[in-house]
């Protein structure tokens, strides 16, 4: 009889970790991606130096509901990782959360959308063969956060430090072979000329992103923060914007345009 395989063998490294599961779901064919800081480290080089080099403490994933839900965790379990059994069955529709078995890290899975200061809808948008989610979703996961912080704002320069940005708003229509993967700036500037509130927040915290980098630059940097940031900011303001875009940029910060979500603990199952 032959004896099934057992779960995948768990790194010492968060990094080379994070690394192993996003490169093992592209070869599973699941619609499920890495994001968040570890994504990051993943596709920017520039992160991993002073003075943004950084520890990380977990993982986060998106993953396609069409995918199946019990595939997803299914995945996670081949990988080593235990259920949070109560929370899954709390939250499971919108999110999954898995544990190492020594509790060294945890991954949180959110379905189809981030949602958080702003919605990011990444249906249709996490398959390919990249680990990670696209750079233009990547980035925006960190700009569309209200109360942004230092570790934040050096992920998003980081990306545009080592990543050209490219599309029809900078003339392009793609990067040269042999080059950088390249940031879709038309994904940014619809997203941003469809919701005045993700606009607002977004254009705030590239200039942010383009002051923190005239003050803290990295030495070899690929591309200019300071000037991608403009130009991203350019582009945004130059896009068309949609007339519940224009109605609401009417109201503008007398009604809040940003949402404050509390972070869910981690509630692990006793029996784990």
């Amino acid at each position: 009889m032959v004896t099934p395989p057992g779960p995948a063998p768990i790194l010492d490294d968060i990094r080379a970790e994070a690394e192993r599961v996003a490169r093992a779901a592209v070869d599973s064919g699941l619609p499920v991606r890495l994001m968040g800081g570890l994504a990051i480290w993943v596709s920017s080089p520039t992160v991993r130096r002073e003075p943004f080099a950084r520890p990380y403490a977990d993982m986060d994933f998106a993953a396609a509901s069409r995918g199946g839900r019990s595939a997803v965790g299914g995945f996670f379990e081949a990988q080593g990782y235990a259920p949070e059994r109560y929370f899954n069955a709390l939250h499971g529709a919108q999110r999954l959360n898995y544990l190492a078995p020594d509790g060294r890290w945890t991954i949180d899975v959110v379905f189809d959308e981030l949602n958080m200061s702003h919605r990011i809808d990444l249906r249709g948008r996490l398959s390919g063969p990249r680990p990670t989610i696209d750079l233009a979703d990547l980035l925006l996961t960190k700009l569309q956060v209200w109360e942004i912080n230092r570790k934040d704002l050096g992920d998003i320069a980081c990306l545009l430090a080592d990543h050209p940005l490219a599309g029809t708003a900078r003339g392009e229509r793609g990067a040269a072979a042999d080059g950088p993967e390249p940031i879709d700036v038309d994904r940014i500037r619809a997203l941003a000329g469809a919701d005045w509130g993700l606009c607002h927040t977004v254009e705030r915290n590239l200039r942010q992103v383009r002051d923190t980098w005239r003050e803290t630059r990295v030495d070899g940097a690929t591309y200019a923060v300071a000037e991608q940031a403009e130009a991203l900011l350019h582009a945004i303001e130059a896009g068309p914007k949609t007339l519940s875009w224009k109605a609401r940029a009417r109201i503008g910060e007398r009604v809040r345009w940003y949402e404050t979500p509390e972070e869910v603990r981690h509630q692990p199952d006793a029996a784990q």
